[in-house]
């Protein structure tokens, strides 16, 4: 686990749901976008002829964190942001 080791560290019970709440989100999303993500991958090999096997994607799991910068920052621009 990264951060906090995967402890949960708040004292008052609302906090430890809020810390909970908060990251089973950020699990979810990354899982989402693993899935979106390696369903295009997938696609893109078979359209460029090479073999994917269904016995080899039973070892593909979209819970993979590895690639992700758990310390960074994030800029996520607004869908909702002006411009001018």
């Amino acid at each position: 686990m990264v951060a906090n080791k995967g402890q949960l560290r708040r004292r008052r019970p609302e906090e430890l749901t809020h810390q909970a709440l908060c990251l089973n989100l950020v699990t979810n999303a990354v899982i989402v976008w693993n899935t979106v993500y390696m369903a295009a991958v997938i696609e893109q090999l078979k359209q460029e002829g090479y073999p994917v096997h269904d016995s080899d994607l039973a070892h593909v799991w979209p819970t993979r964190y590895a690639h992700l910068n758990v310390y960074g920052k994030y800029h996520i621009p607004s869908i909702l942001a002006v411009t001018s």
